[in-house]
Order: C-alpha cells, then structure tokens, then sequence
C-alpha cells in the first residue's frame, strides 16, 4: 500500500431543491498519514456530518475524490466497491445503530467479520478488538439494551476495529455520555488508529472531551475549510467565535 492512509482531494457536496443546487461543501483537500488522527470541527451545519458521510462512502461527493492508501475509495460515480468496504468503518453517534437488536454484540461482530473479512478468524478478531476498546469480555454476549451508553459505544468501537479498518472515522461518539465516560471513550478512539495502522477522523463540534489530542484539526464554518492545523487544540474563549480565534493562534489558514 502506498500514499497516505486517507486522502481527499477537491471533495465538495450538493444537494438539489427543484431545478437548482445548492451546495452544502465547498471543495476541500487534504491528507491523513497513518497511525495520525484528525478532528474535524465547527458550527453547526457547517458541513462536518457531510464529509464524514462521504468519507464513509454513504454518499458520493459532487467534485473530488476519497483515496484509502493511494486506492480510489469513492467519486461522483464512482460507489464503494464490496471488496474495498472494510477499508473505511466508522463509530455512529448512536452506537446502538452499528448492532442487530435481537442479537449479542459477539454475534454482530462474527456477522461483520464474516461479510467483510472472509476466512478471517472471528474469535481472535473479536477478542482482540474489545480489548482495544476496553469492553469487557462478558459483555459481548450481552444484547445492546442490556449494556450502558459507555459500554455500548465501546462495543460500537469494537465492531469498526474487528474489521481492520485502514480508515476508523467517528461521527460524535461522546456526544451523549456524561463527561468522565466521555473522556475515557475519547481516549480509547484516539489511540485505535495506531494499532489498525490506518487514519482516525473524528466530527465533533466545541468543547469536546480530549480534543487536544488529535494531531491534526480541521475546521469547517460555512460549509467551507476556515484552518487546517497540525498539532493544535481548541481553547475556550469568552466571544461567540473564540473557540476558532484561540485555534488559530497555532495555525497557518488552509492554502486556496
């Protein structure tokens, strides 16, 4: 494999309204190399759900393309290919959305491994990833209402790494835990792109629990590219847009 884990080139999104578009992203560019994670933050409706779904490959970009490791991942007519789609998982706000219900979360995960990893071995997939995740054993053979929000978004963190995942992407996975399990699943997600050898984005909107970690922030306003910075947090600041001031600070703007 070559070139950088992920990488997005010109990527922008639209959505139609009767004869016309309007466009939802702006075209923007950047690169993820392996083992590094990156936050994509701002405002609301500034286009961060978006680009994850599109880096998932649930929808295609309107310009650009999505590279995993040099290969093409997806274009605007170009859809995930079935063989490539283990490639790029990701960890869902709700984590009870990544589980079959009526199932145990042991049973999810084999069902994922055997669809997306064929002949690889589920047993040692599944208790190598919930100890990445620091979900305890008993709790696989749990359903996913019998678990705690923290246990399930762990479990959820679990089912994306079983794959191996070159890409692990998450869509505000701490939004509904309270502050201390938040921070605790934060550090379990940040320190799953280095083992996976791949690229972690996370979409997140201030304050966020460990955002200080990422090694690299990217931060959308407008539905357009503000900053791109590299080992950088947000600060707190009193004014309505201090969070992207005191990000600024150790950042050099985006090149156009």
């Amino acid at each position: 494999m070559s070139g950088p884990a992920l990488e997005v080139a010109e990527v922008s999104a639209s959505h139609s309204r009767g004869t016309g578009t309007r466009q939802v992203l702006a075209p923007l560019s950047f690169s993820l190399p392996a083992g590094q994670t990156l936050a994509i933050t701002g405002e609301s409706g500034a286009g961060k759900s978006t680009l994850a779904e599109i880096i998932l490959g649930l929808r295609p970009p309107a310009t650009g393309q999505v590279k995993v490791h040099g290969e093409a991942w997806v274009g605007p007519r170009r859809p995930v290919q079935l063989h490539q789609r283990r490639l790029v998982q990701g960890v869902p706000q709700d984590p009870s959305a990544a589980f079959v219900p009526r199932w145990s979360i042991r049973a999810s995960m084999a069902q994922a491994i055997s669809r997306l990893v064929p002949g690889g071995n589920a047993r040692e997939l599944i208790s190598m990833a919930a100890q990445l995740a620091q979900l305890e054993m008993a709790l696989l053979d749990r359903r996913p209402q019998e678990l705690s929000g923290g246990q399930l978004q762990r479990a959820a963190l679990a089912r994306a790494v079983a794959v191996q995942p070159h890409v692990l992407v998450a869509d505000e996975p701490t939004s509904a835990l309270d502050p201390r399990t938040a921070e605790q699943v934060a550090t379990q997600l940040f320190s799953a792109a280095s083992p996976t050898q791949g690229a972690s984005p996370h979409e997140t909107y201030p304050p966020y629990p460990g955002l200080a970690r990422p090694g690299h922030l990217l931060v959308l306003i407008a539905h357009r590219l503000l900053l791109r910075s590299r080992r950088t947090g947000l600060g707190r600041r009193p004014d309505q847009r201090g969070a992207y001031a005191a990000a600024a600070i150790r950042a050099q703007p985006a090149k156009r």
